[in-house]
């Protein structure tokens, strides 16, 4: 059968985005002539090189990726629901009568909804893919016998057949690279092209979907494996940088360390980054040692705030005496670091607010150029997702209804603070802005 395999508009103002989950799922997919094709390299005419692809490729099946919904960044077009329907009924008209199947993360957090939005999503899968995709391409016109499934039975209502079993994620085959030229998202952004070495998420925090998405049982691939598809990226695909898209890096502590030695022992050289937990425990100078040894010269942290009091609301793991040793210790190691924000989360008040910029003016003094300046503009407001503790608690608190979807973007972003709020993006706004411009002319004076 000959599949083809979208990723839909990732957010139509950001970075290009490596689709590293169709990736996997072609790896899964022996049985199929598979190819991929990503919306987000053409964006100029997006759909009249989709309607190429599909003319040439005349799919059987077409799976479209959902990876975001209404990023709500500042200055950027948040709307990537509507270019995602339109996705979807260009490939109804084009392919009439193919199944077109969805997924992705943005799918499985807006599953229901989306499939009532949008009839032209015929089966709906929900969270990870790799083993109920190729299951259900054997059984297309019965839904019903694979696990994790949405779908429309004969009378037009919408089912879902149950909760699917967990992926066993280290057993899983090495995503297809060689489908995707990695050249355009290396031209884009630092963080484009992205590796896994696990999946989970042991961390309790109040807003985030990810735990409903991949659950807190962290499952971890070999430090072999994934440096053995490093060591292939660096030299069949000329790949300098990668982003670890785990959902916390430093946990477990040993994994992470096993995998900077395993880098280091083959002598791959690669930069890299990832996302880090702030909790002194999770840093210690050994590890601090083995990232710099092994190219990792980032460390990005989202501790969403920096004051006890919002820390504890927010169900964190540390406190702010951690936040001043993610500094300390970035200090003492030489490495770059940058965060990010929420603005006015619930307990939120004038001096708790003030107090992130406090910790932004110590970080500066303390990093100078260490601190990333573009980390300024990762202040906002929470946005609310479904199947989240916050959801629960905007419900309660009258910020939404009870019942609704969230695909439109609804933010934690409450009283009297709200204009406090706007004065600080408005102000990161300017200082980024003023620091592109500064770039810019430096760049031609010389």
């Amino acid at each position: 059968m000959r599949v083809l395999l979208v990723q839909a508009f990732t957010a139509l103002d950001m970075e290009l985005v490596y689709p590293i989950g169709l990736a996997y799922l072609a790896a899964h997919l022996d049985a199929h002539e598979v190819e991929i094709f990503d919306l987000n390299l053409h964006k100029d005419q997006p759909y009249q090189a989709l309607g190429r692809c599909v003319e040439q490729f005349s799919p059987q099946v077409v799976g479209i990726s959902l990876r975001n919904m209404k990023v709500g960044m500042p200055n950027l077009h948040t709307d990537d629901f509507a270019p995602q329907q339109a996705t979807i009924e260009f490939l109804k008209e084009r392919c009439p009568g193919i199944k077109i199947i969805a997924g992705g993360t943005a799918f499985s957090l807006y599953a229901e909804a989306m499939m009532r939005r949008v009839p032209g999503i015929d089966i709906g899968v929900w969270g990870e893919a790799e083993h109920r995709l190729p299951a259900l391409l054997d059984v297309l016109d019965t839904p019903e016998k694979v696990l994790g499934v949405y779908f429309r039975d004969a009378d037009g209502a919408l089912r879902f057949t149950g909760p699917p079993p967990s992926v066993d994620f280290g057993a899983l085959a090495p995503p297809r690279r060689d489908l995707v030229d990695h050249q355009p998202y290396l031209a884009s952004s630092p963080v484009s092209v992205g590796i896994q070495s696990k999946r989970g998420c042991a961390l309790q925090c109040v807003h985030c979907s990810d735990v409903y998405l991949v659950g807190h049982n962290i499952r971890m691939r070999s430090a072999k494996d994934v440096v053995d598809e490093l060591e292939y990226m660096v030299r069949d695909h000329g790949v300098k940088r990668v982003f670890f898209c785990d959902q916390i890096f430093n946990i477990p502590v040993r994994h992470s360390i096993e995998i900077c030695k395993e880098i280091v022992a083959r002598g791959v050289v690669v930069e890299w980054s990832a996302w880090f937990n702030e909790h002194r425990k999770t840093l210690p100078d050994e590890l601090m040692v083995w990232l710099k040894a092994a190219g990792c010269n980032l460390l990005s942290f989202s501790p969403d705030h920096v004051d006890d009091h919002m820390l504890k609301k927010l169900d964190k793991n540390f406190r702010h005496e951690d936040m001043l040793y993610t500094v300390a210790i970035a200090k003492k190691h030489g490495m770059d670091v940058e965060y990010s924000f929420f603005l006015n989360a619930p307990g939120e008040d004038t001096r708790s607010l003030f107090s992130i910029l406090k910790f932004l003016i110590h970080a500066r003094l303390e990093l100078g150029g260490q601190l990333r300046l573009f980390s300024l503009l990762m202040m906002q407001p929470i946005r609310i997702y479904p199947h989240t503790r916050l959801a629960e608690m905007a419900v309660q608190a009258g910020i939404i209804d009870e019942g609704h979807d969230l695909i439109e973007g609804q933010l934690w972003n409450p009283g009297h603070l709200r204009h406090a709020v706007s004065g600080i993006q408005a102000g990161a706004s300017a200082l980024y802005q003023l620091r592109e411009r500064w770039g810019r002319l430096m760049g031609e004076a010389r």
